[in-house]
């Protein structure tokens, strides 16, 4: 009883969709279904102009000179101190200290000459002084 049902069921959907089928082919294809009332975009840019709100018009403020040198001003005091700041950053002392010590540490090495062999030396003796090459063994065969 059911599957008879159903096949019937099944029948008429197919008998409705060749209905609607067969109405689509009735359709003249040669005229366009849409329609635009007469002078409708004749007045359509009014209508739309008259729907929006009134603009107001505004004075354009005047910049004073302050406000268009004011940026230039700030770069020119950036640069300024900038150049400030290297210049006490690096300036030499053409002054020394009162302390003799001071006098003596800063013409020291302004005098002193000594060869690269002897500088690598200094460097080898101070890193065996230091224990370096035992913390360094121990760090990579102990860790």
């Amino acid at each position: 009883m059911q599957i008879e049902k159903s096949i019937l069921q099944k029948r008429a959907k197919k008998n409705v969709m060749k209905a609607n089928f067969n109405k689509l082919q009735e359709i003249d294809r040669t005229k366009n279904p849409f329609k635009v009332p007469d002078n409708y975009f004749a007045q359509f840019n009014d209508e739309i102009m008259n729907q929006l709100p009134e603009k107001e018009f505004k004075v354009p403020e005047t910049v004073t000179l302050w406000d268009k040198v004011k940026p230039w001003v700030y770069m020119a005091a950036m640069f300024v101190g900038l150049y400030v700041t290297i210049n006490f950053l690096t300036k030499q002392n053409e002054t020394v200290g009162t302390s003799e010590n001071v006098a003596i540490e800063t013409n020291y090495w302004s005098t002193v000459h000594i060869s690269e062999e002897e500088f690598y030396q200094y460097l080898e003796d101070q890193l065996i002084e230091d224990g370096y090459f035992d913390y360094m063994y121990d760090q990579y065969y102990f860790n």
